[in-house]
């Protein structure tokens, strides 16, 4: 339908609705109708069953060596594919067009066959890209293959110098990404390889392969730059190559010494650990027993043996099986090619192979469609038909199903000559799986000339999976808060803690599922009586802290016999004399404090005197004094004073300025000037010593004193005669304080005294008494703190904020086990992540106000002036009731005797 008949009906349907829109299924018509003619116009691959494939045929005359092998190849590429179709295809037909130069309407076509050398080929694979074109290349050897999503190259080898093309693929494929590699061979190769290049390790021998064509010199150097060319589309290339040569000898000890001189001296460090060996089967076995006895098979290396004799599946596991280190990574790559129907393969093989496995996968495309057709009409075919790149896809899949097929069932001459297979090693945790070496072989795939590399796993499955998803047993015991083992309600044991944290998080890095092995103590059988812990600040009277370096000897025992990957247990670092186990990186470091009794509030008894100090209160004391005698001889001797009742004497004075300090005055003033600038100076006086008391005495009775806190080791050393110190016995601390060279240190170790674990209680009413200071891990004393807590409502112990040592704490592991780095490395990514630093405060206690800290402000809001506060007045106005009536005692005394005196004098009587 065109544009002017879609057009019509519009018109047609605005007539007989008028200006209403379209009905819906008016719409769904022309949209349907839209779809066909235009929408699908992108799909631009017919259909099989309305028209044939179209394959255009390039042959390049710089592929030939010259013009008659060009004409009569061509001749021959044209036939064969005629041929070919007609055999394979019952259903359908290949139009098929040869063209001898890249002028090319590619649009025509839907498959382009070219037969041209590596440069040009990739030059069509760019123009076949952008149409979408199945593009199957014939090229050069040792050019990379196009990419698998575009097409299918084939390489025409010479059988025996294949090597080169296998690298090559492995590294288009991303197989084989290594950026440093080590290349060690023989001298069979002479100078010529190894002067062209100076940095890779490759151990190579007399390598023949299918009549042991590989002997020719130019072999390493191909290799060579198969491994370090840059490649098409691929940003990564080598950064490093070494190459070393190996004398190969007559016999097997003249050959393991060559190997063991070369690799004694290696320089892992420095050139990585990477290792492509190419050998013979003999030098491959010498070469695996050097590399295990000098260490260098560990979980950080990769050792990928190039076996260039043609051999057997069965020789590579018989021979090679026992020298399998545990914990290594290593691969072999051997020729299976079959040497009893080796011949030279000819360009027409790979071309029958390739249009038959193409013409098969078109006739089966073509079955497909027609089954689809029958089952809907045709616009509906249309619509849902394949779009040109996923046809490609499609053929290209089943292409390669095909060749597969050929290649297994060995129907195909061109794959009975090169015949490549590869084994991966499983090494990894076999021994504590088994208790001895159970490693095993596995068969991964092939390499072949038109399939290429064909593999059904990495060729180091360690790298990429770990462990393998393996059940491996670790060893630990019940000490809270990094080991906790509990019972769930039905029975099933429960392990959690920091250091479990830590292990999830290692099995689910590396892969592996976990036993655990645990020896039967008393301590474990009594922790298995409480239930569940969720959190450390649960059940904390359960827990007991500081205990890393008490680790009981059955753990020991597991680690040093290595029936165990490690030991889940914290474990305080001491290298010192240390050959049993390994320690792991520190996967925390907890540091020492120490505890002391909370700062109580000072005696308020003579508050009321704190305002000023005690030489502030004599001062004041002395002038009232001094200004009584001061005041009452300038009020006398002044010319023009007058006798005035309350300033005639001094002891009258010195009543009067005590009167004016507390701001009561008197009644009688003196007259003279003199007197008077004397008593208002001392107004002066008065009203500053009276305003500063009273702000003083406000803040005094808001801020309750404080005795003074131990803050810190020099604080704690400073208070030595009045309180004792003490920490655990056997820890950490002890040891370093013995070996430290401070002198405080000396001071506080040999003060110091040993605590047991039994001696808590005691050791805690030590503390509240404000007696003993307690020196601990930091989180120790927290938890000791929560604790008390719980228990009495109310917070009795500082904490002081010196941290003044730190203990490393790990996990052990096996001596020598090949798993240290491994795991080492995992621990460090999940402390940088975090994590840790996560789980702990996840665990730890919810802070109340025992987390204050030392001499730090106290609460005030709603603060209110109480007895105990105003108690120091109260008694002063009992020293003065006291004093007032001692004197009233005197006076009647006085009085008394004077009545008495008066009485025994004769007085004259006058009238």
């Amino acid at each position: 339908m065109h544009y002017s008949q879609v057009s019509s009906v519009i018109y047609c349907a605005n007539n007989t609705r008028g200006y209403f829109s379209l009905s819906i299924e008016m719409i769904s018509v022309l949209l349907l109708v839209w779809w066909i003619n235009y929408g699908s116009s992108y799909n631009n691959f017919p259909s099989l069953i309305t028209s044939n494939a179209t394959m255009a045929v390039i042959i390049d005359k710089g592929f030939f060596s010259n013009k008659d092998e060009y004409q009569n190849a061509t001749k021959v590429i044209q036939d064969l594919i005629t041929d070919a179709v007609k055999k394979e295809m019952n259903l359908g037909s290949i139009s098929i067009r040869v063209f001898r130069d890249m002028n090319v309407n590619f649009k025509d076509y839907t498959i382009l066959l070219s037969v041209a050398t590596c440069y040009l080929t990739w030059r069509l694979h760019e123009v076949a890209q952008k149409e979408e074109l199945t593009h199957f290349a014939i090229t050069d050897p040792d050019c990379p293959r196009i990419p698998d999503t575009d097409g299918i190259t084939v390489p025409s080898i010479v059988p025996g110098e294949e090597l080169s093309q296998i690298f090559l693929d492995l590294r288009m494929t991303d197989i084989l990404s290594w950026n440093v590699i080590n290349i060690l061979h023989d001298d069979t190769f002479g100078d010529k390889a190894t002067s062209s290049n100076d940095n890779v390790t490759i151990l190579l021998s007399n390598a023949n392969t299918c009549s042991r064509l590989v002997s020719d010199r130019d072999t390493i150097s191909r290799v060579l730059k198969a491994i370090s060319n840059k490649l098409p589309n691929k940003r990564m290339n080598l950064i490093s190559r070494s190459i070393f040569s190996l004398r190969y000898g007559n016999t097997g000890s003249g050959r393991k010494s060559s190997v063991k001189k070369m690799l004694n001296d290696f320089h892992v460090e420095q050139l990585g650990h990477c290792f492509l060996v190419i050998a013979t089967v003999d030098m491959v076995a010498d070469v695996m027993s050097v590399a295990n006895s000098l260490n260098m098979v560990h979980p950080g290396s990769q050792w990928l043996y190039v076996i260039t004799n043609s051999v057997s599946g069965n020789l590579i596991n018989t021979s090679f099986i026992n020298l399998l280190a545990e914990g290594g990574n290593v691969a072999f790559m051997y020729n299976a090619t079959n040497l009893d129907g080796f011949y030279k393969i000819k360009l027409k093989c790979y071309i029958k192979d390739l249009i038959e496995a193409l013409a098969k996968a078109l006739e089966y495309s073509l079955k497909n469609e027609i089954e689809l057709f029958k089952r809907m009409n045709e616009d509906e075919f249309e619509m849902i038909r394949l779009t040109k790149s996923k046809k490609r896809a499609e053929l290209l899949k089943n292409v390669r199903i095909h060749l597969s097929r050929n290649t297994s069932a060995s129907n195909s001459v061109c794959e009975q000559c090169l015949l490549w297979r590869f084994f991966s090693s499983i090494t990894w945790g076999n021994f504590f799986s088994h208790d001895r070496n159970m490693a095993h072989l596995l068969d991964i795939g092939t390499w072949t000339p038109i399939i290429g590399v064909n593999l059904t796993d990495v060729i180091f499955p360690h790298i990429v999976h770990g462990f393998r998803g393996i059940n491996l047993p670790i060893a630990t015991y019940h000490n809270p808060p990094w080991q906790i083992i509990s019972m769930s309600k039905t029975g099933k044991k429960l392990y959690e803690g920091l250091i479990f944290d830590a292990i999830n998080y290692l099995s689910m890095k590396l892969n592996f599922t976990y036993t655990v092995i645990m020896p039967e103590t008393s301590q474990i059988s009594r922790s298995w009586n409480t239930s569940q812990f969720a959190k450390l600040g649960e059940k904390i009277k359960e827990m007991t802290m500081s205990t890393t370096k008490k680790v009981p000897l059955e753990i020991i025992d597991l680690v040093r016999q290595k029936k165990v990957l490690l030991a889940a247990c914290a474990l305080t670092v001491n290298e010192c004399g240390n050959t049993t186990f390994n320690y792991t990186v520190p996967i925390f470091v907890q540091t020492y404090s120490f505890l002391t009794a909370k700062p109580s509030q000072l005696s308020r008894v003579l508050l009321f005197a704190s305002p000023f100090t005690k030489e502030t209160w004599a001062c004041l004391a002395v002038s009232i004094i001094i200004m009584g005698p001061i005041l009452y001889l300038i009020h006398k001797y002044s010319p023009y004073s007058t006798k005035a009742s309350g300033l005639n004497s001094s002891w009258q004075c010195v009543w009067y300025v005590y009167g004016a300090l507390l701001q009561q005055g008197g009644m009688y003033l003196p007259q003279n000037d003199s007197a008077r600038i004397l008593i208002g100076m001392w107004w002066l006086v008065v009203m500053v010593l009276v305003a500063t008391y009273s702000g003083s005495l406000v803040a005094f009775l808001t801020f309750p004193r404080m005795d003074t806190s131990i803050l810190s080791v020099e604080d704690l050393i400073a208070h030595k005669d009045s309180i004792s110190w003490g920490f655990p016995n056997g820890s950490f601390l002890e040891m370093y304080l013995q070996n430290a060279e401070e002198p405080k240190y000396h001071v506080l170790f040999s003060r110091a005294e040993r605590h047991n674990d039994t001696e808590e209680e005691r050791l805690v009413e030590r503390v509240k008494e404000g007696k003993h200071a307690l020196i601990d891990w930091r989180s120790s004393l927290r938890f000791l703190m929560r604790k008390d807590f719980l228990l009495t409502g109310s917070c009795h112990f500082s904490l002081s904020m010196d941290e003044f040592l730190d203990e490393p704490i790990a996990m052990i592991i096996p001596y020598g086990s090949p798993y240290l780095s491994v795991i080492n490395a995992e621990l460090h990514r999940m402390l940088e992540s975090g994590l840790m630093n996560k789980w702990i405060t996840e665990k730890m206690p919810m802070k109340d106000k025992c987390w204050e800290a030392p001499g730090s402000n106290q609460m005030v809001n709603k603060r209110k002036v109480n007895v105990t506060d105003m108690q120091g007045i109260f008694f002063v106005l009992f020293i003065g009731i006291t004093l007032a009536f001692f004197f009233l005692f005197c006076e009647f005394y006085c009085h008394r005797r004077k009545i008495a005196k008066e009485r025994k004098l004769i007085h004259p009587f006058v009238s």
